[in-house]
């Protein structure tokens, strides 16, 4: 029995971490390439006049 909650609780660490340090990361960088209109890091058209 023992055994057993100390692998759930090894295994939640583990979830933990890859959550933390892979997967944030991974969904954080999508959505930061993701926020312009035409798909090129710009806003309005070939440069971004700063009105958005």
């Amino acid at each position: 029995m023992q055994t057993v909650l100390v692998l759930i609780t090894f295994l939640l660490a583990v979830g933990f971490i890859l959550k933390k340090f892979v997967w944030s990361p991974l969904v954080e960088g999508q959505q930061k390439r993701t926020k312009s209109v035409d798909g090129l890091g710009t806003k309005c058209g070939k440069t971004d006049c700063g009105c958005h």
